[in-house]
């Protein structure tokens, strides 16, 4: 237990630095940085929000019946609905507080930061949980992957975007897709499946953390210098 606790604590270190690169978008700002941190540290209440979610969501659904005799049904129910729309929603909703805090500042650039710490707020503490029932392997490989990254990215490119030209459509892809991504993925990983399934899945890995690092480290730090993700976004005609 103490090895795996160990590991877990090494396999935050991408996590804990994407912070740090994320919080200097506004390097001199003081109030944006305590922000960011509040937003690292409100795992806790992310999790209390997708337990509520998933609890007024699965009861209904216990209550009917309505997968109790279809196993592929559950499993969809249960990946694209109590994890990933549920978890989605909760990300979200923590991270909202801080982008409609001060509108008058809020650029595309902090809705990219805002979000994707609200999911690594969630992530990190998923992290030590899946720690004391997984192995050294998976406990750094979900560490170097940086799991609700790639969704959180999505959300923050077209949730920006939807504000910035107040097309509702935006708003719509920015749930959708990754709810979709993050069902599909939950799936893949479910037993009773086609062996040509392991392959779309790990196909899928490499895609999201390909995207996930290029999306941070390269397309990100060129947009710091844009005005177009540095001003405000709320305050376009």
């Amino acid at each position: 237990m103490i090895i795996q606790l160990s590991l877990c604590a090494l396999s935050f270190i991408p996590s804990i630095l994407t912070f740090f690169y994320l919080r200097s978008f506004r390097k001199d700002d003081e109030v944006y940085h305590k922000d960011c941190q509040k937003l690292l540290f409100s795992g806790f209440g992310i999790c209390a929000l997708v337990m509520l979610f998933g609890l007024v969501l699965r009861l209904p659904w216990v209550f009917l019946g309505l997968g109790k005799n279809n196993p592929m049904l559950e499993n969809l129910f249960m990946c694209f609905v109590i994890n990933a729309l549920c978890e989605e929603t909760a990300k979200f909703l923590a991270a909202r507080k801080y982008i409609y805090k001060d509108t008058g500042k809020t650029s595309r650039l902090d809705v990219y930061a805002y979000i994707t710490i609200a999911a690594l707020s969630f992530a990190l503490l998923e992290d030590v949980i899946y720690a004391i029932s997984s192995n050294a392997g998976q406990i750094i490989v979900r560490g170097v992957l940086m799991g609700h990254v790639p969704e959180a990215l999505i959300m923050a490119h077209f949730y920006s975007k939807a504000v910035e030209e107040k097309k509702t459509v935006y708003k719509v892809l920015a749930f959708l897709l990754p709810i979709l991504l993050h069902g599909t993925y939950n799936f893949l990983l479910k037993d009773g499946l086609p062996e040509w399934t392991a392959m779309v899945e790990l196909a899928l890995v490499a895609v999201e953390t390909i995207g996930t690092y290029y999306t941070l480290f390269f397309f990100l730090r060129k947009k710091k210098d844009d005005p177009a993700y540095t001003r405000p976004i709320f305050t376009q005609e």
